[in-house]
């Protein structure tokens, strides 16, 4: 068995870190090990426009008709030259890179064995790697917090290459993505070289981490009671009786019962209720039962990370301003 730990994907662990090593390392080797270290290849698009006097098809690729890429395939597929699997179909004008190893290159010169995960979505068209930032803070009675690193990229077209703040909690396996990412930059012309002079923000990742850990005790230290926490989950999943139908309102009422479920077991966990415990809550119970439901009932953890990337956590979003304010 190798360094790389696999999760079950239903167990409602840690979503993000499906291949996860036990210590961080050198990002090369863990994104080899989790698969995502292959190469691509750029075949041109085309169709069969008519038939051959023998009854062939005839292939015809459209072509860039002016400019400087005149001649050049207008369109263009991403595909995988281990299983041929596609990835992507895009214009003449997106950026090619041999595959994904520029993020480990990247990765591993600005946090040298720092990675802890890689996550390879589908048949590689869009992965996620994590790199620790400084080392684990217990906030107190064990609730540990991991402020980590986010680095993203797809052949589909769906993400941009982006670094994202990225902080983990231990007990819950809860992660907050940061709302907007640090680093982005689109698949065309100049990819790499951008790409190359924007990271250089993430130098002053380690002192974002600390501000964060800081922020964390702030709100642990504040008492929070069952009134109030009630009170922030009705702002935050509100319903009108005359307006919606019955079947709205019991998806609303079904999740504010998830929310006050994961604030029961956050005080059981922890004991007297605060701040720190509400934000988690709503967060863990949007990302654990909400995002990452699907429709037979059952979790599924690719669902509910990409749904945090996206942005897609308005829950968790709204209620760390309100329980900042």
């Amino acid at each position: 068995m190798n360094e790389i730990e696999t999760f079950d994907s239903h167990s409602g662990h840690n979503f993000l870190t499906k291949d996860k090593v036990e210590h961080p390392m050198d990002a090369h080797v863990v994104m080899d090990e989790a698969g995502a270290l292959f190469d691509v290849a750029y075949p041109a698009s085309g169709y069969e426009s008519e038939f051959s006097m023998v009854g062939e098809p005839i292939m015809t690729t459209p072509a860039v008709k002016s400019g400087v890429n005149k001649g050049k395939p207008l369109h263009k597929y991403v595909v995988r030259t281990d299983t041929n699997d596609v990835l992507g179909l895009h214009s003449y004008k997106y950026a090619e890179t041999e595959g994904y190893g520029f993020i480990a290159d990247m990765a591993e010169e600005l946090f040298p064995e720092k990675t802890t995960s890689c996550t390879v979505f589908g048949v590689g068209e869009k992965i996620a790697v994590t790199q620790e930032l400084i080392a684990p803070t217990d906030l107190g009675d064990g609730d540990v917090i991991q402020p980590q690193i986010c680095w993203i990229t797809s052949y589909n077209g769906v993400w941009a290459t982006a670094v994202y703040d990225l902080t983990e909690r231990l007990f819950c396996q809860n992660q907050l993505i940061g709302q907007q990412p640090l680093v982005k930059v689109k698949h065309t012309k100049n990819h790499d070289r951008l790409l190359e002079m924007r990271v250089r923000i993430l130098e002053g990742s380690i002192a974002r981490a600390e501000t964060l850990v800081s922020m964390a005790h702030i709100l642990k230290d504040q008492e929070y009671t069952d009134q109030q926490f009630n009170e922030l989950v009705t702002e935050l999943l509100p319903y009108d009786a005359k307006e919606m139908t019955e079947r709205q309102i019991n998806n609303v009422l079904t999740r504010q019962q998830y929310c006050r479920g994961a604030w029961y077991k956050e005080k059981q966990e922890f004991g007297a209720g605060n701040r720190w415990l509400a934000f988690n809550a709503v967060q863990g119970a949007e990302q654990h039962r909400i995002n990452g439901r699907t429709r037979g009932g059952g979790y599924h953890q690719d669902k509910a990370l990409e749904k945090a990337i996206d942005n897609k956590t308005p829950l968790a979003d709204r209620a760390l301003d309100l329980l900042t304010v």
